[in-house]
């Protein structure tokens, strides 16, 4: 239980800047707690949709805006900053140089772009929707979202041998079947709550998305990386939220 305890804390000690005591990490390996990244997910969509419920009065374009702001500070923009940094490598035709750009700290055109597609797919898709609703989809999504780092760390190799990519060890299949076990535990009774489709149709959207992705960064880096990851868990995000959108 301690184990298992210490885990989940440097899992959300990783992904997350939460105020929490790093000792009782025990100083374990965060990628050693996989399988606790869904969980991650709920901690953040729970703070993104308490920002969302309390804005609402206000309406809910503002409290959109203002949950989609949310899990970036609670975060530290980390998946986000993956996000610019991998579409910015896709920019030059040369691997090499590729894994180059993406190493540049500097946000350049297509990095800048994907930032603004991405925040104004997730107001696009949530503003319209009832406050409920909305914040159900905001946790599913987080889940999911953090979710799909798993198949990437069990079946796509590093691009290259340093970085935070190579420091995974590959994702056995225990681990792949606990978070998934945990995201489909947590997001399916949220989910049908707000439509039962929605509650197929999310993880279905997170999977495509996570599948698709894996084979671009192949095709494109040669394998994955730590702004891979990043861009995976926002687009896997995305398409969860546009899946389950669309049956609502």
């Amino acid at each position: 239980m301690r184990g298992a305890l210490g885990s989940l804390i440097a899992a959300h000690l990783f992904l997350t800047r939460l105020p929490l005591p790093s000792r009782a990490a025990g100083g374990r390996d965060p990628w050693g707690g996989l399988a606790w990244f869904p969980v991650v997910g709920l901690t953040v969509g729970l703070l993104a949709a308490v920002v969302r419920w309390a804005a609402d009065p206000v309406g809910p374009l503002f409290a959109t805006v203002a949950a989609c702001a949310a899990g970036p500070l609670v975060t530290g923009a980390f998946h986000e900053d993956g996000l610019a940094d991998t579409f910015d490598g896709l920019g030059p035709l040369d691997r090499g140089r590729r894994l180059e750009v993406m190493r540049d700290s500097r946000i350049g055109a297509f990095g800048t772009l994907a930032l603004v597609f991405s925040v104004a797919a997730r107001v696009a898709v949530l503003a319209p929707l009832g406050g409920g609703q909305a914040c159900a989809l905001l946790v599913a999504g987080h889940v999911l979202g953090r979710w799909s780092t798993l198949p990437l760390a069990r079946w796509v190799p590093p691009a290259r041998g340093d970085g935070l990519a190579a420091g995974v060890v590959r994702a056995d299949a225990r681990a792949v079947a606990l978070g998934t076990g945990a995201a489909l535990v947590i997001s399916t009774p949220v989910l049908w709550c707000v439509a039962p489709q929605a509650a197929a149709c999310a993880p279905a959207g997170a999977a495509l998305a996570a599948l698709l992705t894996g084979l671009w960064w192949r095709r494109a880096f040669g394998g994955v990386t730590g702004d891979a990851y990043g861009a995976t868990n926002q687009l896997a995000e995305i398409a969860a939220l546009a899946g389950a959108a669309a049956v609502v």
